[in-house]
């Protein structure tokens, strides 16, 4: 394995490629391994510690592992998860994970296969049951393995899944996304929200058709990935009640005037007659589970995740959408006010307000744009 080399991340000794050290953007071949990433994996080495301290079997299933970054540091860095299944179709990937979980000695929890997504999850673990927690990491758009993920978990399991497609979900190519999420992206102030919500609500959809529901528990963004949480629910019940939790957003363009209706319908808006634009059908229901989030707090998270954690148990998660300071700024034709100065001006209106987890220049609040605009002006 001489392109190889030893790297370390959290406690985890891993085998990556030595050009992923340096390149700007990582390459597939031999492996693929982002450094960038981190983040995004610390982030869910948190969340699965939270989640395994409260559930009964834990098996972990990483349907695409790559050269094993998450999975071998859920091994060493989560004990509390029995049994390890790693699985990606790069078989030169799979030889260097192998040799990563030797270094590390948790060899006897992991498991490794070189498989195509669904058939690997489908298969089960080894004694052909469904997983406690999988997780669902691609190459760009996730759409078409969310069904297999769903059919691999375990009731009251956790399912992680990435989006990296985000240009699609943002809303640079509309067509791509009402094909691939059954909804219509806004390409606005607030995208990575709508995205997130888009892709929540192909999930709860999914799952509905199978009998189940979903209830997210924690969710996060960057500019190169989305990322949702959700527990699992073998429920028919609850499936049947579904859309309870799906809709639309309704924006103007040209005051930024932004709310949810359980109705598809353009119409005028309200404020200044402009037309309005119909992003979805999308998530509308909160995005955090606080208590869930607390716990992974409780993991003594570094800095970096630490900000994020606490700005999502401080987020209004259940009111949509942010408003990014800036743009209160620009209609306002004045020098932007530091988001917890809104805050603090918005409560003392007698509003909700809060941080958002999804953008620290941006908060949320159940007052309209022209009212944001009339208490800060």
């Amino acid at each position: 394995m001489a392109e190889f080399v030893r790297t370390v991340e959290g406690r985890t000794i891993l085998m990556v490629p030595k050009s992923s050290l340096t390149a700007k953007v990582p390459s597939k071949i031999p492996a693929f391994f982002n450094p960038a990433a981190k983040l995004n994996r610390d982030l869910s080495i948190l969340a699965y510690s939270a989640f395994a301290a409260s559930s009964g079997k834990k098996t972990f299933a990483d349907s695409f592992t790559g050269i094993g970054a998450r999975a071998l540091r859920v091994a060493v860095e989560v004990p509390e998860v029995e049994q390890i299944y790693c699985n990606d179709i790069n078989c030169v990937a799979i030889e260097a994970a192998k040799e990563a979980a030797r270094l590390n000695s948790v060899t006897d929890r992991c498991h490794f296969s070189v498989d195509e997504v669904c058939k690997f999850l489908l298969k089960g673990d080894k004694e052909g049951d469904r997983y406690s927690i999988v997780d669902l990491d691609p190459f760009g758009t996730p759409a078409r393995h969310v069904d297999c993920v769903l059919r691999s978990v375990l009731d009251g399991g956790l399912v992680s899944i990435t989006a990296t497609d985000t240009a699609v979900l943002w809303g640079v190519y509309p067509k791509v996304c009402l094909r691939r999420y059954y909804g219509r992206p806004l390409n606005n102030s607030y995208g990575n929200e709508t995205a997130i919500r888009l892709l929540l609500s192909l999930t709860a959809l999914t799952a509905s058709r199978l009998e189940l529901a979903i209830n997210p528990v924690f969710v996060h963004a960057t500019k190169h990935y989305l990322r949702v949480y959700a527990k699992i629910s073998v429920s028919s019940s609850q499936a049947n009640d579904v859309y309870n939790n799906i809709g639309y957003v309704m924006h103007c363009f040209q005051c930024g005037h932004r709310f949810n209706t359980k109705d598809y319908g353009r119409g005028k808006c309200e404020l200044c007659n402009n037309g309005l634009t119909v992003g979805g059908q999308l998530w509308t229901g909160s995005l955090h589970d606080k208590e869930f989030i607390k716990k992974m707090l409780e993991q003594d998270p570094d800095r970096q995740c630490k900000k994020v954690l606490e700005a999502a148990v401080e987020e209004a998660s259940e009111i949509p959408y942010y408003f990014r300071a800036d743009e209160i700024s620009s209609k306002l034709k004045s020098n932007t006010h530091s988001v917890q100065k809104i805050i603090e001006k918005l409560h003392a209106a007698g509003f909700v307000a809060s941080k958002t987890a999804l953008n620290t220049s941006a908060f949320k609040t159940d007052a309209r744009i022209d009212s944001i605009l009339d208490v800060l002006s």
